[in-house]
């Protein structure tokens, strides 16, 4: 865990900034009243969120693509599940051990249950062999479906069934098998062309692995099927897996009303995190690449007191320092194509986190701990130069953790170049938005 009473969650994949799990949890939090946060993990590699996940004491993590697989070897132990089908969506982190599960199947089988009650006898078709479809066949051929997955190449879809004891072929001879269908289920990409669906039985049941879009929304009306989205996919995996980060089971209507909440890009970016993390020169590059104004709230400060920052904490102590930082901070509500660099210390009170919260795109910029160090023992900060011991900025970072969590959207690693970080920013809200 965290600490004794905050638990951080997250989601690592890539892109991710879209994911709408963070809203999923934060809505479950509200219900239980945990003291807890959930944050979208932005990563290049697998490793990079294991790395995050060790070093800054994460509770767990949800994994989506491309990581569900590659994760697995960065994990200290995998259930027996997961490993059959190669792919974790789940981490728990135990007093620094991480376990890798899988809960996917339970997003398939969970509201097809729902509809169907049993599943045992039912036949379904599966269009699509990658990660989604090997998790539907886990969890369909485990609750007694006749199974037949189709795909575009033959050997992922006999991969497949080979290991789950179903059928396979061609996806060009769909037309031969869903007339007989009880259950089919989408697993292909929304850029794909969608599949006939006008012979399946009246009231069988349809479910698209694509929550962001679908082509089969409109055909399943069309044609008088039960229609399954794709929120209702994550959402199921979603609580199960809350059962293994959380030791209970919550309720699905927590769980609908998180992901009722749309996600939007707000209007100013802001990058939080620790001394010497990488915001301003991240920033000023960020900027650079997305055409917005960059505003260094330090600087701007500087500017306003005419006083340097070590300057203001000299004469004027800390705390005054903290309501300009503040005062500043709340200027720009309303602004729009701004991106923030905020001070280190600007989560300390809880009016700025709400502003960071709910008028900002946060983004927690971290540089993982040996670079923290190094960095912030350079003689430039005030908080720094006052202490005996470089290392008990790892004290005062650990102490601020828990608000950066509650702050931010997303968490990036800065340990690449300003240009590789803001790059990866920029990529993110272009496929996410």
């Amino acid at each position: 865990m965290s600490d004794d009473k905050h638990i951080i969650l997250g989601v690592a994949g890539s892109p991710v900034f879209h994911s709408k799990s963070p809203n999923i949890f934060r809505s479950i939090f509200r219900e239980r009243g945990l003291d807890a946060s959930y944050v979208r993990i932005a990563v290049q590699w697998a490793d990079e969120a294991v790395r995050i996940c060790r070093e800054l004491d994460f509770a767990g993590m949800n994994v989506t693509a491309p990581f569900k697989n590659s994760i697995i070897s960065h994990l200290d132990a995998v259930s027996e599940d997961a490993d059959k089908i190669r792919s974790v969506n789940t981490v728990v982190n135990r007093s620094g051990k991480l376990t890798g599960y899988n809960t996917d199947h339970y997003g398939v089988t969970s509201p097809l249950e729902n509809r169907l009650g049993s599943l045992n006898g039912k036949k379904a078709v599966i269009a699509g062999a990658g990660g989604a479809g090997v998790s539907a066949a886990s969890g369909l051929s485990g609750s007694g479906c006749s199974v037949t997955v189709l795909n575009i190449t033959i050997n992922e879809a006999k991969n497949i069934a080979d290991k789950f004891q179903c059928s396979y072929d061609l996806l060009s001879n769909f037309n031969k098998y869903i007339s007989d269908a009880d259950i089919f289920i989408s697993t292909l990409p929304y850029e794909a062309d969608p599949l006939d669906v006008s012979s399946m039985k009246s009231g069988s049941v349809l479910m698209d692995a694509s929550y962001k879009k679908s082509h089969y929304r409109n055909a399943a009306e069309r044609h008088g099927l039960d229609f399954i989205s794709g929120e209702e996919w994550l959402i199921y995996q979603a609580i199960h897996a809350c059962g293994h980060f959380l030791d209970f089971t919550p309720d699905v209507k927590s769980a609908y009303e998180g992901i009722a909440v749309p996600r939007k890009m707000r209007d100013i970016i802001s990058l939080i995190g620790f001394m010497g993390s990488g915001k301003t020169s991240v920033g000023k590059e960020l900027a650079r690449l997305s055409g917005m104004e960059f505003v260094d709230i330090d600087e701007q400060i500087e500017r306003n007191m005419s006083k340097t920052i070590n300057e203001i904490f000299s004469t004027m102590g800390e705390e005054r320092f903290r309501e300009i930082e503040s005062d500043m901070l709340h200027s720009f509500k309303d602004k729009k194509n701004i991106i923030l660099s905020c001070g280190g210390g600007i989560v300390l009170k809880e009016a700025n986190r709400e502003f960071l919260r709910n008028e900002t795109e946060c983004i927690w910029l971290y540089c993982g701990m040996d670079s923290m160090i190094e960095r912030v023992t350079d003689g430039t900060r005030p908080i720094i130069n006052a202490m005996k011991n470089p290392t008990e900025a790892v004290d005062l970072f650990n102490s601020r953790k828990k608000y950066y969590a509650l702050s931010c959207e997303s968490i990036v690693l800065t340990e690449k170049t300003p240009e590789k970080t803001a790059e990866l920013i920029n990529e993110e809200i272009r496929l996410s938005f």
